[in-house]
């Protein structure tokens, strides 16, 4: 690698270190810029837009009470965005997880620990991983 070639790559990994962090974004259930459709009862309610080539898996999480889910790190810049659809759940950063309840909406860092724990027999979720 030329000399040149190695200034730009620690430049390049020395930008890449400085990029923000993501950071914890609540929606509650009734909060969020949203579209009505004109002719019909019907809102779309824009949670999370996704960046420019991103990746994204979608699950679907049941649990009950009991057990949390304690997750390590996952890769650097993975986002997890949560979205409550039964029961209640704390869910975030661990140390500052926070409860939702049916409709609300969490996104957090993945790439730091984090927990789900169910507070409700049949508590449902949508859990997205956001691969950047």
């Amino acid at each position: 690698m030329t000399a040149a070639a190695v200034s730009t790559a620690a430049r390049n990994g020395a930008c890449a270190r400085r990029a923000p962090r993501p950071h914890t974004q609540l929606i509650r259930a009734d909060e969020g810029p949203a579209v009505a459709a004109s002719d019909a009862d019907y809102r779309a309610t824009l949670l999370a837009a996704s960046p420019p080539g991103a990746r994204r898996d979608i699950y679907r999480i049941d649990a009950s009470p009991g057990t949390v889910r304690a997750s390590d790190p996952h890769m650097p810049g993975v986002v997890e965005h949560v979205l409550l659809s039964a029961g209640r759940a704390l869910v975030g950063v661990a140390g500052e997880a926070v409860e939702l309840h049916p409709g609300d909406h969490i996104a957090y860092p993945g790439d730091l620990p984090h927990v789900f724990e169910a507070l409700e027999p049949g508590t449902r979720a949508v859990l997205v991983l956001e691969h950047a």
